[in-house]
């Protein structure tokens, strides 16, 4: 099975498609600074709108967006590990709970306004799930004046590796023993680990959680939905590539 990158790209947007929207999640767990290593952490990437916190004591300390000191952030962080996901990554930074906001102008069919969060509109939606494709788990969006209807967040779960000959560069001397932090370099060319594919249709990159992956059963299924949206596929590797680039769906 061949994966595809979802990317922006607004060149390639039908000019009637023009709008956009402003949002945050519900809730989410505050940036930290470490005071071991004096970092300071916060991830992109990391949304789970299906987790819902309404029901936890503590709901109203996830509403603001903030930095912390660790222990603050692994107290907080603690208290929602039982609500997420198996299989999710969780980091200072993570979002939950559903996209809430409000439409501007004509959204495109396909909306990937930030590379991290895909959304879709009840049509198109329909033609996922009609495809039975995998990984697809639409959670509505409370994203108000949408003229195309409902808008739906897909909650992707993180899932793929590099491959072993281009693994990641660390530096210093070991982890965080606090935080486990370390900081490091993702190699170029890189590619993903043929071995151990993604096992769904509709993924986040786990070792980058800004890059969604699509399988190239998805991306035919979309089709030209991605372009009128703006959105390229650029085809991953899983071997060392031939030439400078990778390749594009057209």
């Amino acid at each position: 099975m061949r994966y595809y990158e979802l990317r922006r790209s607004p060149g390639h947007r039908d000019p009637t498609y023009s709008g956009g929207y402003e949002g945050r999640h519900q809730w989410g767990l505050p940036g930290a600074v470490c005071p071991t290593c004096h970092g300071e952490w916060a991830t992109l990437g990391l949304d789970y709108p299906a987790v819902d916190l309404s029901s936890l004591p503590i709901e109203r300390e996830y509403r603001k967006a903030r930095q912390t000191m660790w222990d603050e952030y692994a107290r907080l962080r603690d208290a929602v590990l039982p609500l997420l996901p198996a299989g999710a990554l969780v980091a200072p930074g993570t979002h939950l709970g559903p996209l809430v906001g409000r439409a501007r102008g004509n959204l495109p069919p396909v909306v990937l306004q930030e590379s991290w969060r895909l959304l879709v509109h009840g049509d198109v939606l329909k033609q996922l799930e009609d495809a039975r494709l995998t990984g697809v788990t639409p959670v509505e969006a409370r994203i108000s004046g949408s003229k195309r209807g409902p808008l739906y967040e897909l909650a992707l779960m993180p899932q793929g590796r590099l491959a072993p000959e281009c693994q990641l560069r660390f530096y210093g001397s070991g982890p965080c023993a606090t935080c486990g932090e370390q900081e490091y370099d993702i190699p170029e060319p890189w590619w993903i680990d043929a071995t151990n594919p993604p096992s769904l249709d509709l993924v986040r990159f786990a070792v980058m959680p800004t890059f969604i992956l699509a399988s190239e059963r998805c991306v035919e299924v979309l089709g030209e939905l991605l372009t009128l949206s703006g959105v390229i596929a650029v085809e991953v590797p899983t071997a060392p590539p031939l030439g400078p680039h990778r390749g594009v769906q057209p």
